[in-house]
């Protein structure tokens, strides 16, 4: 298929069951996409089959949609074909008129391109292609590569999941793995373990929480309900952070803290005590005696973490915070305090780091890269590089409600309720060739202030 003069870029539009789906956080109350699909196919130049619709990453919402269909008790391995083609149909039947409005842009003479991101690994089975060329006409896949290439390397696309630690997939090429009983799975990231077992479950009582962006606005979130169940989540999700290059937990903070109140906790609580314990010895040594167990969890900060990692995948969704649900943090584990609080100083959110990823990009030796476009943030960002005149960086941002980066440090977990409250900008990035260079802008299709 030759190459189109227009490259449309979007990304993260999380398309879930649609209306019966409660969790879809794709903005549809107004047919949006189906809307702003049709008016590029009404354009000149989609009238005359000039454009490429590049879907960059995270289209489709697997890792939410659908959660009865996907029991595996597993931190490694995800979805089988036939789970994930069971979710597709989900999405297919919630959101027809963006399917068919796919296929009328392709029948036009249009290009459409999906890119796989974290939440729609199960784009590489070859079934799920199979059914949404079926809906959707003539679909072209991008699998597995870091970057894509168009007007011969000037512009480089990547949805940036691989340089993100938490949604990184040790095997992207080839992210399969072998399952029970020798079943072929797909590689699970960390992210998606969080998202299955811990988000889905908080976002049934608080629909906004899966938006948060970036993931360290939600542990602080975490950290300011004084429950140990939730703040003790939000200690084990700034762990993982704090491995992130440029990310440190601060001086100040003392990773030890919430594992001996845990432990205090479950000396003092003969219920909390027994749940913990035994999961400790079904889960990482069955041999060990209650004081063996105490001492290792308030001594080994990673020994806690491993066995909240185990919950989580072993237990079913909410059953670590159900433990944990009667026990106060107290007043020391809040944000800004020991265990959760971050050196300001050395802080790098996902907007930071995905500037330094497209500036690798554009300056290293022998790019001839011009603009770059990256996702999965769901930041909105348009960035010139001064390192690199006349160089720039795109992110468009998702098709999902957000909140203000800066008015995150004082959002609760009750603020979450109310999804609607919440503001959206659904962004596009379009490039095409010109006499001195690629002409790259990034527009707006609809927006909404919201009212929060």
């Amino acid at each position: 298929m030759s190459a189109k003069p227009v490259v449309i870029v979007i990304s993260d539009l999380h398309l879930g069951g649609g209306a019966a789906d409660k969790g879809d956080d794709h903005v549809f109350d107004q047919q949006q996409l189906a809307g702003f699909i049709d008016t590029l196919r009404a354009s000149d130049d989609g009238q005359a089959g000039r454009i490429e619709l590049y879907i960059n990453g995270d289209f489709l919402e697997f890792a939410q949609v659908g959660q009865h269909l996907y029991t595996l008790r597993s931190a490694d391995a995800w979805c089988s074909e036939g789970e994930s083609r069971a979710k597709l149909k989900l999405i297919l039947d919630g959101h027809p008129e963006v399917f068919a409005a796919l296929k009328a842009f392709s029948a036009a003479g249009n290009r459409v391109t999906l890119a796989a991101g974290n939440h729609d690994v199960d784009l590489f089975w070859e079934g799920v292609q199979a059914d949404l060329r079926a809906a959707a006409g003539p679909i072209d896949f991008v699998l597995g590569a870091d970057w894509t290439s168009r007007f011969d390397g000037r512009l480089r696309i990547a949805h940036g999941h691989q340089h993100d630690l938490a949604n990184q997939f040790r095997h992207w090429a080839h992210p399969f793995v072998s399952g029970p009983g020798g079943e072929q799975r797909l590689e699970m990231c960390p992210g998606t373990l969080f998202m299955v077992k811990f988000v889905n479950w908080l976002e049934g009582n608080y629909p906004f929480a899966d938006n948060i962006k970036p993931v360290s606005a939600l542990w602080r979130i975490l950290a300011r309900e004084n429950t140990l169940g939730l703040a003790s989540i939000g200690w084990m999700f700034a762990r993982f952070a704090a491995r992130h290059p440029g990310v440190t937990l601060g001086e100040k903070a003392d990773a030890r803290a919430l594992p001996r109140k845990l432990v205090e906790i479950m000396q003092a609580d003969d219920a909390i005590g027994a749940t913990l314990r035994g999961w400790y010895r079904s889960y990482l040594d069955g041999s060990a005696d209650d004081e063996k167990i105490h001492a290792a969890l308030a001594g080994d900060p990673e020994r806690l973490e491993a066995l909240m990692i185990a919950v989580m995948a072993g237990e079913p969704p909410g059953a670590w915070e159900a433990a944990l649900a009667k026990a106060p943090v107290g007043g020391t584990l809040g944000a800004g305090h020991g265990t959760l609080q971050l050196a300001e100083s050395q802080k790098v959110d996902d907007k930071l780091l995905f500037r330094e990823v497209a500036k690798a990009e554009l300056t290293r030796a022998g790019s001839i890269a011009e603009v770059v476009v990256l996702g999965h943030t769901h930041c909105p960002d348009d960035w010139s590089v001064s390192e690199a005149p006349g160089k720039r960086y795109f992110n468009p941002g998702s098709w999902t409600r957000y909140a203000e980066i800066g008015k995150q440090t004082k959002l609760r977990l009750a603020d979450l309720k109310n999804e609607a409250a919440f503001p959206y900008s659904l962004n596009y990035v379009r490039i095409s060739a010109g006499p001195a260079g690629l002409n790259a802008q990034m527009l707006t299709h609809a927006r909404c202030a919201g009212g929060l």
